[in-house]
């Protein structure tokens, strides 16, 4: 088992993780990122539409914050939006500064990269300036375990390619290893964003937060054989949504805000799967009669004209659309600063939960990831200069512990996650209810026992898969366990046996941790 260190590791390189490193680099201290696959891609930043929501001299802001609240449905945590909004133009100033090439528009950034990979230039500009300062990195790394051990932290990584393993100490770790999304069958995220970081967090004893609110984008494409690309939200508004039944969905359903799709995402995901998964009807958009001007309507649209329009037809026939899995509102609790319940452990970007409350409003999500990533790469860059790294010898025997705990482990590579991802999206995703939940929590639980319950694995190259698993069923366990314990419906979450909000008795956060057996503790914090 090779043994690296550093001062401060960060886990993930999408844009959370790739500002943190900047941070901290800038702070003087010795910085080591470590992804799951290559630096910077394979993330949910690389995949994104590329869109940030500030603009270049604030002159937005009291707007940012106000339609940031709404969305939240009264459940964001204020102090963090009072600093996405006061920090998001220099932030967004920032990244023109290091020669991003993107646009302001309409009180966004649009960052102009290759369609469909919208978010690459982000990535690109980030790994340059990362590159400058003389950031670390290591790619192609499973992180198995996080440790936290008297003032000691690391973890140790499994290369599958070689089947190596690797112990990984620091003073400080920023963990910026994205969402969950990909537990759910229809999502737009890349396919094992399974929610390891916050299996991570938990494990070390972080305390959890809001993980039931899963955020759908209502308008993706649904006709066989295509991606399920995202359809910006201010074309979509230009064209028309109807059932198989000629019925304008929108009007149907009494959605007045406009775009629908960035500023009613969770009332049009609602609709849309009430149409199709339990309706059995078609939703359609109507985008073939639209003006080469409204296919230019914002930077995002214009980005996808090409793609959209002629490659997949959206300009000569009407599309199928339905709903995606896209964010996790959810995550790990943290302070204005980044850090978590567990000293020396810090948090930002999709892993962080709080910010964005019941709903996120569309283009706060890299917004976020830059924000965050600049304070808790500040922060851990000033924890690791006073900490005095703890007992490494001990850490290192913890960590070789584990590695060899994996090895041994019983189970197998075979395949659950199409099951859990079918479970997942018929029973715990946009329309939830007590008999579905409780179906749900029933076959996450068994598919995890199937799994520990079969022969021994024949090779380690399935040993990855395993790991995988053991995050997605435990990840899948807290949003659906959430989604049971908040009986109402707020945002993103909507149960149909609760439909109403209800603030007297559910306004607020409802937390996890792991007790000291191992057990699932969960509280309720009043907002």
């Amino acid at each position: 088992m090779d043994h690296l260190s550093c001062d401060v590791l960060v886990l993930g390189s999408g844009a959370a993780g790739l500002r943190a490193a900047i941070a901290a680099r800038e702070k003087g201290v010795g910085v080591l990122v470590v992804s799951k696959g290559s630096p910077g891609k394979s993330t949910c930043t690389w995949f994104s539409g590329g869109v940030m929501a500030g603009t270049p001299d604030g002159a937005a802001t009291d707007s940012h914050l106000q339609r940031t609240l709404m969305a939240g449905r009264g459940t964001n945590q204020r102090e963090l939006v009072e600093i996405l909004v006061d920090e998001a133009p220099r932030r967004l100033d920032e990244l023109m500064q290091w020669g991003i090439h993107a646009e302001f528009q309409h009180g966004y950034l649009y960052s102009k990269g290759r369609p469909p990979v919208l978010g690459e230039e982000l990535v690109r500009c980030l790994l340059r300036r990362n590159n400058e300062l003389g950031t670390r990195f290591m790619g192609n790394l499973l992180v198995a375990d996080l440790v936290v051990k008297d003032g000691a932290v690391g973890v140790d990584a499994y290369e599958e390619a070689s089947r190596k393993w690797f112990a990984v100490t620091a003073k400080s770790v920023i963990l910026a290893t994205g969402g969950a999304a990909a537990l759910f069958l229809r999502h737009d995220n890349p396919k094992r964003i399974l929610g390891d970081g916050y299996r991570l967090a938990l494990e070390a004893g972080a305390t959890l937060q809001d993980m039931e609110f899963v955020q759908f984008y209502p308008v993706a494409l649904a006709d066989p054989g295509l991606p399920p690309l995202v359809v910006p939200p201010r074309l979509a508004d230009c064209g028309r949504l109807v059932n198989s039944l000629g019925e304008e969905v929108l009007d149907k359903y009494g959605i007045d805000e406009r775009p629908a799709a960035e500023r009613a995402r969770d009332k049009l995901s609602q609709a849309l799967f009430k149409e199709i998964f339990r309706n059995g009807r078609e939703v359609l958009l109507h985008l073939e009669g639209l003006s080469d001007e409204e296919w230019r309507i914002d930077p995002f649209s214009a980005a996808l004209s090409s793609l959209l329009g002629e490659r997949y037809g959206a300009k000569h026939r009407p599309v199928r659309v339905a709903p995606v899995a896209h964010h996790v509102m959810g995550g790990v609790l943290i302070d204005r600063r980044g850090a978590t319940t567990v000293p020396g452990l810090f948090a930002a970007g999709e892993v962080a939960g709080g910010l964005h409350g019941a709903n996120r409003m569309g283009g706060n999500a890299l917004s976020e990831t830059l924000v965050f990533g600049a304070r808790a790469g500040d922060a851990a860059a000033d924890w690791a200069k006073k900490s005095g790294g703890g007992d490494q010898r001990l850490l290192l025997g913890l960590l070789r512990e584990r590695a060899w705990a994996w090895e041994r482990a019983q189970g197998s590579g075979v395949d659950f996650l199409r099951e859990l991802r079918e479970v997942m999206w018929r029973d715990g995703s946009i329309i939830r209810n007590r008999e579905g939940l409780a179906r749900a929590a029933a076959a996450v639980k068994e598919m995890s026992n199937a799994r520990e319950d079969l022969p021994p694995r024949e090779g380690g190259s399935e040993l990855a898969g395993v790991m995988e698993l053991h995050s997605a069923t435990g990840v899948a366990a807290l949003i659906v366990e959430g989604a049971q314990q908040r009986r109402e419906s707020r945002g993103a979450h909507f149960r149909e046996d609760f439909p109403e909000q209800d603030d007297e008795n559910w306004r607020g956060h409802l937390q996890v941790q792991l007790s000291s057996h191992g057990e699932l503790r969960w509280s309720f914090c009043p907002e």
